[in-house]
């Protein structure tokens, strides 16, 4: 055999070695990831690494339920919510925000109550609102956690996917 013709026929098996590692190696993630995960490049029960990838940082009085709604297997609550103070972003007036939870449905946030919200636009924010980033508690807005997240959106934010 020449040596060209072995060389072709290393390079043969060396390709095949790599795909059957390849599909064995995607066979076995692709069991580990199941229907509704959801890969963040931030941990979102984090004040400090939600704030870095939230567009809008915001107070703002849960002024009324609008309905539960089930999207790809995720539920979410979208609440009208009417903007009280400003961290970081623009909104003014009332805007609806999507609240869901990664595991389970989300505790219902009480009408009339407070809340810092931590969002980023919907694919049509005219319609669909905002999405809440933040998974923690979430319980009526108080002074020290108003501090908190003073503290987080100071921190330069994340950079925009292209």
């Amino acid at each position: 055999m020449s040596r060209k013709a072995m060389v072709l026929a290393a390079g043969a098996v060396a390709a095949g070695v790599l795909a059957v590692g390849g599909y064995l190696g995607y066979r076995h993630l692709e069991g580990q990831v199941t229907t509704g995960c959801a890969l963040r490049a931030y941990d979102p029960h984090d004040v400090a690494g939600t704030a870095r990838y939230a567009d809008s940082v915001f107070t703002g009085r849960v002024a009324a339920f609008v309905e539960r709604r089930d999207v790809d297997g995720w539920t979410e609550d979208v609440y009208r919510i009417e903007v009280a103070s400003v961290l970081r972003g623009n909104l003014r007036g009332t805007v609806q925000v999507a609240y869901g939870l990664d595991e389970g449905g989300p505790d219902r946030l009480k009408g009339g109550s407070t809340y810092l919200f931590a969002t980023s636009p919907q694919v049509d924010p005219g319609k669909d609102g905002h999405a809440q980033l933040y998974q923690g508690e979430m319980r009526p807005v108080d002074d020290r956690q108003l501090a908190v997240w003073r503290e987080a959106v100071a921190l330069p934010m994340a950079p925009q996917e292209p």
